[in-house]
């Protein structure tokens, strides 16, 4: 009978304690859950969106500012909904083209705004929103084209110059209210590279300047670019820069040779840029040819520098002046009259107008003087006027004959004059 008791103790106790509970949570939600709103709840930094805008710019129309960028709305409800406003989503969509039905669209007017959001089967009701209306002010859009400036910031590798600088495109054009567009100082594409080397392109932003050097935010300032293209292409073009020498071609002789010649330049090299791939096969500018034969111990000449194609002449030098001298030889004078000729046509009948010439030696100093007339033989070369009739001047080699004379040559150039029947 003891357990029995006990056992409908328990029983009773459970069902009472049953009840308090089922009590107690049909309280809570009654009066807790179920409950609205003490008051109503604020969503607060509600961004504004703004639609229509292509339509006032294609009235060239643009808003210039906004009284508030950012709303607040007030909701009613019960607590049992207080998740889905934290978690809800609020679009505040202001239509821009109403701006167009007023007669005066350019000034500042007030536009209601339709808010956008779900909440589903909750109790969760808009009960007020601050502002009520939003004020924006539009003005004439103004569209101006604002020359583009290249700037190159960095270094150039050793050996290198910059050559020039250059833009894809010379203009950016610019839409914005016309105290926007006073603004703009200047627009810049800048190219950053450290160490360049070789020609470089590259697609950079178009960056805009006040008059203070600042940076003006497209955004803020209300600009924008018109064909939507906010970068444009800038090249550097790099040159090497190379020491060139100047060099004589040289035609060595019997008494004149690299080992007793003397060769000054007043100008040994000049400094030429151009394209790496160019000028960097070019070792040395060729002046032109000297024979040594063709002077007794000095000679002196001004050369025009002619640098190679696509080249410049960054050090400005545009001529240069060589000189030669022969050194540890003897010269003499002789007066020669043994004049034969050679190369005429079987036709021809010679006759040698000239019966003498100064003929000056150059060579051995022991030699040369023991050198008489009867070693001197001139031949004038025909070759030229073969076949012809009349009389001409021709050219002439001297030759020093004997073995006892094979450090002795005449220098110098000689013509004769000849008679062809």
């Amino acid at each position: 009978m003891r357990e029995k008791r006990k056992e409908r103790s328990r029983k009773l106790f459970y069902m009472a304690f049953s009840v308090v509970v089922a009590i107690a949570l049909w309280f809570y939600v009654v009066y807790v859950e179920n409950r609205p709103f003490d008051s109503p709840i604020a969503k607060s930094n509600i961004p504004l969106e703004f639609v229509g805008d292509e339509l006032l710019r294609d009235s060239n129309l643009i808003v210039s500012s906004v009284n508030v960028k950012q709303i607040t709305v007030y909701f009613n409800g019960r607590y049992q909904d207080t998740s889905i406003l934290s978690n809800m989503e609020i679009h505040a969509v202001v239509d821009l083209s109403d701006v167009l039905a007023s007669p005066v669209p350019t000034g500042t007017h007030a536009l209601e705004y339709e808010l956008n959001y779900d909440a589903g089967n909750s109790t969760i009701v808009e009960a007020s929103r601050s502002p009520s209306m939003i004020e924006v002010t539009v003005e004439r859009l103004v569209t101006e084209q604002i020359p583009l400036q290249a700037i190159y910031s960095g270094s150039i590798a050793e050996g290198y110059m910059a050559g020039e600088l250059t833009l894809s495109r010379d203009f950016a054009e610019i839409s914005g209210t016309e105290a926007a567009i006073r603004r703009i100082a200047r627009a810049t594409v800048t190219l950053n590279r450290d160490n360049l080397s070789k020609t470089t392109m590259e697609e950079q932003p178009i960056v805009l300047w006040d008059e203070d050097n600042n940076v003006i935010d497209m955004e803020e300032a209300g600009l924008t670019f018109t064909n939507g293209v906010d970068t444009a292409k800038i090249t550097q073009t790099i040159r090497m820069v190379k020491n060139v020498a100047l060099k004589l071609d040289i035609l060595e002789s019997l008494t004149a040779t690299d080992a007793n010649i003397r060769i000054n330049y007043s100008v040994p090299y000049v400094t030429l840029s151009g394209d790496p791939e160019i000028l960097a096969d070019i070792n040395e500018i060729n002046l032109g040819t000297v024979n040594l034969k063709s002077f007794v111990t000095s000679f002196e000449q001004d050369y025009l520098i002619r640098i190679p194609n696509n080249t410049t002449n960054e050090s400005g030098e545009t001529s240069v002046t060589v000189t030669i001298s022969v050194e540890n030889v003897a010269t003499r004078r002789l007066s020669a009259s043994n004049i034969s000729y050679r190369n005429a046509a079987e036709t021809d009948n010679v006759s040698i107008i000239t019966q003498s010439l100064d003929i000056t030696l150059r060579g051995d100093e022991n030699q040369i003087e023991n050198v008489t007339t009867e070693n001197i033989r001139i031949v004038a070369d025909i070759s030229q006027y073969a076949g012809s009739r009349g009389t001409f001047v021709v050219t002439a080699r001297v030759y020093v004959d004997g073995s006892d004379f094979d450090q002795v040559e005449a220098v110098g150039d000689y013509t004769v004059t000849v008679i062809i029947s």
